[in-house]
């Protein structure tokens, strides 16, 4: 029976209640059964704590203003359901979701009815994006894991393009594991024989796990060369970065994405652009010489024009911004958002306000979900601002606004906390009106961000 898009929703929202078995059997069974549209993709596949979202922008557009068809999938949405989804920027529509879904609904009820796990909504996810990529004749598809690696769902892959690797820290300790070491072992599972790996700037402990299992696998590891504090300009809210690549080339690189953080995961983006430029302007496989198109018999999408993925770096990396990350979603006032969730994107931000806001007077919005390290956050960031509101996130892990003043206070006496996030809104436009405050970042959760952009709108007009 066809569903209608608000039909597929709430089917997704259901299956969870069926269970989940760990591991890739599942997945792996579904995809089988739907032809395995994973199998005739060119795929960069990405693992990592921090930064994940914003390497993938980054190499896209530079992907597509180098002419290429370029899908994406990421998770969770943040702002609209199906951004996770998405083919040169644009969304997958209601009628190709609810179309995809339909075909896998059918699968995923067969495999139910035999006595085999149902598939959950991350794996049917994954699989709809798999099969639109491949259904859209896209010429790479840039892969997210959701939390892991070697048995995330998005790891069905048996080449890859290129494995990487964003900055790892600890966060989802209660599945990953309690060190550094573990959850670096974890996500190092997307790492394929013979593929190459592009990391960024690890920890010393997460940089040696991930050499070990490059070695292993005859990977050759390419890591960004260290960034000197000279070649760094800060002219309002853009960067200039003059970055030496491997290929011994230097690319003046002006960020619109602000964040220190985001120094890193450009260089990273370009040595993956450069990775990729060698694999698909040779027509050659890196992962395999002799398997020309990647076992797919799909053709490169390579024009004689001289347009390389390497001569368009620069004007990719100019023209990206990650919603979410660092986001100006008013310029008067100035209100800044921010998804830092976990302790290692916490310390990024605060360098990040350190670098360009140095002498401004800050109020924060502060939401975060309970299943995060908040109290090392509140450590980090809390005395760094002139006033924080706190807010409980409308998620079922959110932890309530109170709990978080009661921490943040240890660190910063002017907290307050809102009873919703128009009071919080309101309240931190007040301090900029009376000069108490020069501008607002709100950050924690991603899942409140979307309803602030649409309150703030709506206060400022904007």
């Amino acid at each position: 029976m066809e569903m209608n898009y608000s039909e597929a929703r709430e089917y997704l929202k259901n299956v969870n209640k069926l269970g989940s078995i760990l591991g890739l059997n599942t997945i792996k069974e579904l995809l089988k059964r739907l032809g395995n549209p994973q199998n005739e993709l060119k795929v960069v596949h990405i693992a990592g704590t921090n930064g994940k979202g914003s390497i993938m922008t980054f190499v896209q557009n530079i992907l597509m203003e180098s002419g290429y068809k370029v899908g994406r999938y990421c998770s969770p949405a943040v702002f609209n359901e199906r951004e996770i989804i998405r083919i040169n920027d644009e969304y997958i529509s209601e009628k190709q979701s609810a179309d995809l879904l339909t075909r896998i609904k059918e699968k995923c009820d067969s495999m139910y009815s035999e006595g085999l796990p149902h598939p959950t909504s991350f794996e049917i996810e994954t699989a709809e994006a798999l099969m639109f990529f491949k259904e859209q004749n896209c010429d790479i598809a840039l892969i997210e894991c959701g939390m892991g690696g070697e048995t995330d769902a998005t790891n069905v892959f048996e080449k890859v393009l290129c494995s990487v690797i964003a900055t790892i820290s600890l966060d989802h300790t209660q599945f990953l594991g309690s060190t550094i070491e573990e959850i670096t072992k974890v996500k190092s599972g997307i790492i394929k024989e013979n593929c190459p790996v592009v990391m960024s700037k690890q920890t010393g402990e997460a940089e040696s796990v991930i050499k070990k299992v490059c070695k292993q696998n005859n990977s050759k590891l390419i890591i960004p060369t260290e960034q000197d504090s000279e070649n760094v300009e800060i002219d309002g809210l853009t960067t200039k970065v003059t970055y030496k690549a491997s290929n011994n080339k230097e690319y003046i690189l002006n960020l619109q994405a602000l964040g220190t953080y985001q120094i890193k995961n450009a260089k990273t983006a370009v040595e993956v652009a450069l990775v990729l430029d060698k694999a698909l302007t040779e027509k050659t496989n890196i992962c395999d010489e002799s398997d020309k198109n990647n076992g797919t018999g799909m053709k490169n999408n390579i024009n004689n024009s001289g347009n390389t993925i390497e001569k368009n770096i620069k004007k990719g990396i100019e023209k990206t911004v990650w919603p979410g990350r660092m986001e100006v979603i008013s310029k008067e006032p100035l209100i800044i958002i921010d998804g830092a969730h976990n302790p290692g994107a916490v310390l990024e931000l605060r360098k990040t306000l350190d670098l360009y806001f140095t002498n401004k007077r800050i109020t924060f919005i502060m939401g975060v979900l309970s299943d995060k390290d908040f109290s090392k956050e509140a450590e980090i960031i809390a005395d760094r601002a002139e006033r924080i509101i706190t807010i409980t996130p409308n998620n079922s892990r959110g932890l309530d606004g109170h709990k978080l003043a009661e921490t943040l206070v240890k660190y910063n006496h002017n907290v307050q906390v809102a009873d919703s996030l128009k009071q919080a809104a309101e309240e931190s436009i007040d301090t900029i009106k009376e000069n108490r405050a020069d501008m607002i970042l709100a950050f924690g959760s991603l899942s409140y961000l979307g309803e602030l952009k649409q309150v703030v709108r709506l206060i400022c007009n904007h």
